[in-house]
């Protein structure tokens, strides 16, 4: 038997299809790409070694940025994203007009007329991180949610969400800082990424949406964005519109690459290192910096007036503590920024202690009494 086999490296992940000639799907694999392209191909072909037999393998069509990565002898067909996306996708889904793809380093919206009979139209937000999966798992991140339970918490969002900048990462990111110190409910900031990734996808395109519209990539596993999307779509076409996940929505590259490759030849091995020149420098190893004990060694042994500082960064907040003398210096730990909502509610970027206002000495562990509130830490 004779098969076809597609691989699709994206920017955080390759994926492979291996099909019969007839289109019918017989493997599906994927593979983060950690140090390299090349590294993560050859990790899905040993893989696929183990179940197949590669000489069985009679084409291969690959869609990918990385146009030296192949060497030539191995006459693999390269494709571009959009039409083995469309391939992919109307090989099962022939009534397809809108195709939305969001990855995690790429998005755009694909507009189909008559299938790929007539020039297909594509529109993408190619210069900015936002409205991709790599942004949504930053800003999870720093909000100290998983992606796991994204879309889960996102979904609890009740009431108008606040409103995130779309168009730039970096505003977007702005927008969430300012959140985080207002208190924002953290379910409210994720359905709010949401919905900015919405209207960007929204903004791609003029007039109405033709449909059905289907929505692909690793972000379609996210039922938070396939809401937003739902409604953002609806209010730009004036009725409910109902975005269409379809099966194998992280696949349809793979499998529209190795569908077109029918009636071409190609080799399948591993790629070897030698095609693949890298050119490094070797820096010298960084110092090691001691750390003073004086610092370390500070503790508050008994009740005093004391004077907090924080410093709220987008990262990071950080804290001090003076004593009435303003003599010596308390650090308190590094806190993640899911803490600091916790402070700004409270005492802002800097905060006098009154007298009435104690720090009490809890065993290896704090307790500050700022304005009726608790903070604890160790």
């Amino acid at each position: 038997m004779s098969y076809l086999l597609g691989i699709d490296i994206g920017g955080t992940s390759a994926k492979l299809a291996l099909i019969e000639e007839d289109g019918k799907i017989v493997h599906l694999e994927i593979q983060k790409v950690t140090s390299n392209a090349k590294a993560a191909v050859n990790s899905l072909t040993t893989a696929l070694r183990k179940q197949y037999n590669l000489k069985d393998i009679g084409a291969v069509g690959i869609t990918s940025s990385s146009k030296e990565l192949i060497p030539k002898e191995f006459k693999w067909t390269e494709y571009g994203s959009s039409l083995a996306i469309a391939s992919g996708l109307l090989h099962n889904h022939p009534d397809a007009k809108t195709i939305i793809q969001i990855g995690g380093q790429s998005s755009f919206v694909l507009s189909l007329k008559d299938g790929l009979k007539k020039p297909w139209k594509i529109s993408s937000n190619s210069l900015c991180a936002a409205g991709t999966g790599r942004f949504l798992e930053q800003q999870a991140y720093r909000l100290g949610v998983s992606m796991d339970d994204f879309a889960s918490l996102a979904l609890q969002c009740q009431g108008n969400p606040p409103r995130i900048a779309a168009r730039c990462s970096v505003f977007a990111k702005s927008d969430l800082i300012h959140l985080q110190q207002k208190g924002v409910p953290v379910a409210a900031m994720l359905y709010a990424l949401c919905e900015s990734i919405a209207r960007m996808v929204v903004s791609l395109h003029k007039g109405s949406f033709e449909e059905p519209v289907y929505f692909i990539g690793g972000v379609a596993a996210n039922n938070a964005m396939v809401k937003a999307l739902n409604e953002a779509f609806s209010a730009r076409n004036g009725h409910k519109v109902e975005i269409i996940v379809p099966e194998n929505y992280c696949f349809m590259g793979a499998l529209g690459s190795a569908l077109l490759s029918k009636g071409h030849s190609s080799l399948v091995d591993l790629i070897p290192d030698s095609d693949s020149i890298q050119h490094h420098f070797e820096l010298p190893k960084l110092p090691v910096i001691a750390v003073p004990e004086g610092k370390r060694s500070l503790r508050i042994k008994e009740e005093c007036v004391g004077y907090l500082g924080v410093d709220i960064g987008s990262t990071s907040t950080k804290a001090v503590i003076l004593d009435g003398s303003v003599s010596s210096i308390f650090p308190l730990p590094i806190l993640p920024n899911r803490w600091k909502i916790l402070i700004m509610r409270q005492c802002g970027y800097l905060t006098m202690l009154p007298p009435s206002h104690k720090i009490i000495p809890l065993g290896d562990a704090s307790i500050l009494i700022i304005k009726g509130g608790l903070l604890l830490w160790k």
